[in-house]
């Protein structure tokens, strides 16, 4: 029985890259962490209020979901003998996000079932949002408990929230509550009513009436670029967390996590664990991808050395292709491929517009157009990369 059990759970794959990562498979990103634990406690504790607002910004599938939900584990559970947290935790789609009144609507009628708490004052705070009610009256929101026979109107978010801090967060115990919004880019940049204005105004005038709301939010690195532009104080009212690629120690950490938890007893040789961040270039989704496929591909082996990982790259490159690069590229319009392809063809590292004149004056165009999407990545003085070079090679192939 013992022989199969150890079977049994060395084919266990915990590697996924279709879904962020879940707290117990979370690796690295230390500096983050540590930062907001520090900060977190020192928010909770001061009165009058001044807490932090975070912004995790990064590129495609560099984990910015993952790291929010790592951050709401923290707060809830690991903190939990020493402030007594809340999280509202609501993920933004863009039909909730067409303007300020209809985001207002979807995120109030969420509350309810989207907070979390503090073990500790759980049962408290179930019993008392249970008491707060959302009605919406003509685009009109207001709160009041169901006890209290008479309406009162609070036609903003900024007045719902206070109802919700002074009357059920805040004497159930609560001593920080956090408002987590994952893909702020869901907001329209330009719009007559300005979403990031909102939630700035929103944000700050909550402290001001006392109540200790902080701001959590994931977004594209672009999307700051962009409101920086627009409106820079906005940017200020944030502390940046910017992912970058993993390291090899940050690699290695990623994959020894996983197969620790689900006690998969394959051991992976250092040099191969090199060679998948060389190739993957540290991308969190790619590596995720990558380890799926190599255990897929090995799952009779107990250990991966160099000749294995040589043996099966071919199908994982391809099947990388087929699964992850061919969507992305089908996102791109005809002559955006015919340029990506093009630069893949250089071999450069970088590149720029004036290099490319044959795709005539809106050459620029395209190449803002492909950063967009994610497709290109913009660096210093105007020079352009392809957002990976596996996607770079996977581009040679294309006619």
């Amino acid at each position: 029985m013992k022989n199969h059990n150890h079977h049994k759970n060395h084919n266990i794959n915990p590697f996924s890259h279709q879904h962020p990562a879940q707290p117990i498979y979370f690796a690295d990103r230390t500096e983050q962490l540590q930062y907001f634990k520090q900060t977190v406690k020192n928010s909770a504790k001061l009165n009058p209020p001044a807490p932090l607002n975070y912004a995790i910004l990064g590129t495609w599938g560099q984990g910015k979901t993952s790291l929010a939900y790592k951050l709401k584990e923290i707060a809830l559970n690991e903190l939990q003998n020493e402030i007594q947290c809340a999280c509202i935790y609501f993920p933004l789609m863009p039909q909730y996000c067409k303007n300020w009144e209809i985001f207002t609507e979807n995120f109030l009628k969420r509350v309810k079932t989207t907070t979390e708490t503090t073990q500790k004052i759980l049962p408290k705070i179930k019993k008392e949002i249970a008491q707060w009610e959302i009605s919406l009256n003509i685009g009109v929101i207001s709160a009041q408990r169901k006890t209290d026979k008479k309406q009162q109107p609070t036609p903003n978010l900024t007045d719902a929230l206070q109802q919700l801090w002074e009357q059920h967060l805040k004497p159930s115990g609560v001593q920080i509550a956090f408002v987590m919004l994952d893909d702020l880019q869901c907001f329209p940049i330009k719009a007559e009513d300005s979403a990031y204005l909102n939630l700035r105004t929103t944000f700050q005038e909550l402290v001001n009436r006392g109540c200790n709301y902080s701001l959590v939010v994931t977004a594209h690195s672009l999307l700051f670029s962009a409101i920086a532009e627009l409106a820079e104080p906005i940017v200020r009212f944030f502390t940046p967390f910017e992912l970058k690629p993993f390291t090899f120690a940050e690699v290695k950490e990623a994959i020894d996590v996983r197969l620790k938890i689900v006690k998969n007893t394959t051991t992976i040789d250092d040099k191969v664990i090199q060679l998948i961040t060389e190739k993957t270039n540290g991308h969190p989704y790619i590596i995720m991808f990558t380890m799926s496929e190599l255990l897929m591909h090995t799952s009779e082996k107990e250990h991966i050395g160099l000749e294995e990982f040589q043996e099966v790259w071919p199908n994982i490159e391809q099947s990388c292709g087929k699964r992850i690069f061919s969507q992305k590229f089908q996102v791109a319009s005809e002559k955006e491929r015919q340029l990506m392809v093009t630069i893949a063809k250089t071999k450069k590292d970088f590149v720029s517009p004036t290099e490319f004149k044959t795709f005539g004056r809106g050459v620029a165009e395209l190449f803002s157009r492909l950063e967009d999407k994610e497709l290109l990545l913009k660096h210093d003085r105007g020079k352009y990369s392809l957002f990976h070079p596996m996607f770079a090679e996977f581009l040679r192939h294309q006619q």
